[in-house]
């Protein structure tokens, strides 16, 4: 596609150009406004197809421009733009309709094109399947009463998609919804969950108690579906097989005849989605067009589920090093220490500060190298200790070039024993830093949270904040660990 109307919002005026300047060279006509009420003004003059909009303008919120131009225009594709990362913001954009959630600095602005163009596809889909209900509505009268239903049927999985958040419920509710709608003795959905963060899902419903041999010949005739090239290990499979109403004998009559369809989320491969039934009669052309409606709205469910995580995972990292910040460390912290409250278990919290040095430290590489290589710096002394705390144990960015780590069940001498090897880990070393060597230390403070005391997470965590003065104050690369004054008799 070329030529579409993208409104392009953005109060700073480089950024602005420069997003005018990409989007144009990919075809689009390109509209620009620096605030709330230039952009009012473009969407109230005709459609706009996208718009790629900065939630923080000098007149208004990014939230009241979002729901004007879907109040205007409800099929354009908004693309939000923030270098704030703000959970309850993000799902509020997302229950608006906003179709993706960007974090700048945008490192590669080519990114705005290709998520423009994948927008754009989906309002075409949405167009295409907005067509095939109207052609269902049009359909003759003797078959009226049947697809009035399928219509109140899909609108019906709407709702109730747009409330499962993650891809297991996605899953259930997409198999039981085209197991109740079509004529058909099973249905199974395999996800594959590319990214990852899960092991592959197989569900499947069935209007009958099926058997072992039944169920694993419905896996195993999405498994052959797939489509080649498809990375995809059987071991790790799991399969959730959802109840039925029946109280009837085990069915272990052979599948004859299946249909498929394939789950995509903006244009990646995601799944499988079968109709199995025990008959060799072909399914009605009617029902395979409802099917592959069905399909169609789990796809958009799967593209919600997968921005869902995305937008919690960028309220709760921090966006140079990735590991947890600031925010969501104390969240964890009040969590683990009710938790240990409640088993009368100790744990600690171990703060640290890269030190200072003239030839050595974080203003030295910044000095010497640049900011960047500072911030590289950064990142690698957090991938450090990630790697080299247990499972367990919490690595946040208290903000900085400050971290702070949690360990749960965790006395006073492992503390000290934990925070003194990564003192020395640090120190020895070598981190490489725009293609040279360099060396860091830190001063680190210790803080024990002792249950039944009366401590909470602020008390805890201002001990290790001055167990890293108190370092400091001794020359550095060093570990101080600060405790509760005693509780007299």
């Amino acid at each position: 596609m070329a030529g579409e109307r993208v409104l392009v919002v953005d109060d700073e005026v480089d950024i602005l150009q420069l997003l005018e300047r990409v989007c144009r060279g990919a075809g689009y006509t390109v509209l620009t406004a620096e605030n709330g009420a230039g952009a009012r003004r473009i969407l109230e003059q005709g459609f706009v197809n996208a718009c790629v909009l900065d939630l923080r303008l000098p007149d208004a919120h990014g939230i009241e421009i979002l729901r004007y131009a879907k109040q205007l225009h409800p099929d354009c594709q908004v693309i939000i733009l923030t270098a704030h990362g703000d959970l309850e913001t993000s799902i509020e954009a997302l229950r608006l309709g906003a179709y993706d959630y960007l974090q700048k600095p945008l490192l590669d602005l080519q990114l705005i094109p290709v998520v423009i163009s994948r927008a754009l596809e989906r309002q075409a889909l949405a167009q295409r399947n907005a067509q095939l209900l109207r052609d269902l509505q049009a359909a003759n009268s003797e078959l009226d009463l049947r697809r009035r239903q399928q219509l109140q049927y899909i609108s019906y999985l709407g709702h109730a998609l747009s409330g499962a958040l993650n891809s297991r419920n996605v899953a259930q509710v997409l198999a039981q919804a085209i197991l109740e709608s079509i004529n058909c003795e099973g249905v199974g959905v395999l996800l594959l969950r590319s990214n990852g963060a899960e092991q592959p899902l197989a569900t499947i419903a069935a209007k009958g108690n099926i058997s072992l041999r039944a169920r694993d010949a419905l896996v195993q005739a999405m498994v052959t579906h797939l489509p080649n090239g498809t990375s995809f290990t059987p071991a790790a499979l799991e399969v959730q097989e959802l109840p039925t109403a029946s109280s009837g004998a085990t069915d272990d009559k052979p599948w004859r005849r299946f249909e498929f369809s394939l789950l995509t989320v903006r244009e990646e491969f995601q799944g499988v989605v079968v109709l199995a039934s025990h008959s060799e009669q072909p399914f009605a052309e009617e029902a395979l067009r409802f099917f592959e409606i069905l399909v169609t709205q789990g796809s958009v469910a799967l593209a919600n589920a997968c921005l869902f995580v995305r937008t919690n995972e960028l309220a709760t990292r921090d966006g140079l090093t990735g590991i947890y910040n600031h925010r969501h460390f104390f969240e964890l912290l009040e969590a683990e220490i009710s938790r240990s409250e409640r088993h009368n278990l100790e744990l600690a919290v171990i703060m640290l500060d890269v030190d200072c040095g003239r030839d050595s430290g974080l203003k030295a590489i910044n000095d010497t190298y640049g900011h960047q290589a500072g911030d590289a710096a950064l990142r690698a002394l957090a991938r450090c200790l990630q790697e080299n705390v247990r499972r367990a144990d919490i690595v946040a960015r208290y903000g900085g070039d400050e971290f702070i780590i949690l360990a749960p069940q965790t006395d006073k001498g492992n503390a000290l024993a934990l925070a003194g090897r990564l003192c020395g880990l640090v120190r020895s070393t070598p981190f490489d830093v725009a293609g040279h060597e360099a060396h860091l230390t830190v001063s680190m403070g210790a803080a024990v949270f002792q249950p039944g005391r009366g401590d909470n997470a602020n008390a805890v965590v201002n001990r290790a904040d001055r167990g890293v003065y108190l370092a400091k104050e001794r020359g550095g690369d060093q570990v101080c660990i600060v405790d509760l004054p005693e509780v007299g008799p």
